[in-house]
């Protein structure tokens, strides 16, 4: 079976679509984000909430909105690969988080079977722990869960300056406008112009400093993000302009712009971004 989602995404989600139940106690105070807190206590540290305003009020009833789309985009990935691990009797499950503890050990998640799943309308699978690569609870797993793969040819991962980008502006903007600042909003002409503008200096910013565009990963493939600065004063990028490499003609396609959030979510899943530009 093919799940949609690692844990419950929304209220009217099918239960049986989800991979897993994440339990918690909800008469000790506890809520669904108390599985995602406790895992929090063993990474590295990381800011997995948001910092800007706008997103702190999208996501205001959420502590952990990067940790909890993370590990659901990485289940999936890890879903098309194979590499969800059973035990021997298919009483267990684990998967490789991609994540680390501060010693630098690998973190897993693991569950349990729910065996009353199908006559209940409930997940096949009930979260039992994160752990590292030293827990006992790995034992029925050999060898260990391999992490997500991604990266298939390094020059995916870097702008080439010698190419030309050539964004569909008119396609995406009329498509996406709810996702440019209030003030470009209603007037795509002007939207149109700014980009365009914005799009002009990038090349000369890339040159100077080629970790400015962030690989992504969206539709099963690597693509890069690139600043858009088009209300700012002060160089601070309002949205992301998502760019797909054409090595025939020699450009990067401008496929579509996302508000910081959305592309934060998106390059996260490769690695943590540095904070060049994508601050959201």
């Amino acid at each position: 079976m093919k799940y949609k989602s690692l844990n419950k995404r929304f209220k009217d989600q099918n239960q049986r679509e989800v991979f897993a139940h994440f339990p918690y106690n909800g008469q000790a105070g506890e809520t669904w984000e108390t599985p995602f807190e406790r895992l929090t206590h063993i990474t590295k540290t990381e800011e997995w909430g948001f910092k800007r305003q706008e997103f702190i009020s999208q996501y205001e009833s959420q502590s952990f909105p990067i940790l909890t789309n993370f590990l659901n985009y990485t289940f999936l990935r890890l879903q098309d690969e194979k590499k969800i691990m059973y035990s021997k009797e298919k009483d267990k499950a684990c998967f490789n988080t991609g994540l680390q503890t501060p010693r630098g050990k690998d973190i897993f998640a693991t569950f349990f079977r729910n065996k009353q799943a199908e006559e209940r309308n409930q997940p096949d699978w009930t979260l039992y722990a994160f752990c590292d690569s030293y827990s006992e609870k790995l034992e029925p797993f050999h060898p260990l869960p391999d992490l997500a793969k991604y990266i298939n040819d390094v020059n995916d991962l870097v702008f080439n300056t010698e190419y030309t980008i050539e964004p569909n502006l008119d396609h995406f903007l009329k498509h996406n406008e709810d996702r440019l600042p209030e003030v470009l909003q209603g007037n795509l002409r002007m939207a149109e112009n700014v980009i365009n503008g914005s799009i002009q200096s990038l090349k000369g910013l890339i040159q100077r400093n080629y970790k400015i565009a962030i690989p992504h990963w969206y539709d099963n493939k690597i693509q890069l993000l690139l600043p858009l600065v088009l209300t700012n004063d002060e160089g601070i990028a309002d949205l992301a302009l998502v760019v797909d490499r054409d090595d025939i003609r020699k450009i990067y396609r401008g496929k579509t712009i996302l508000s910081m959030d959305m592309a934060y979510i998106d390059a996260r899943l490769i690695t943590k971004p540095a904070d060049e530009w994508l601050n959201p």
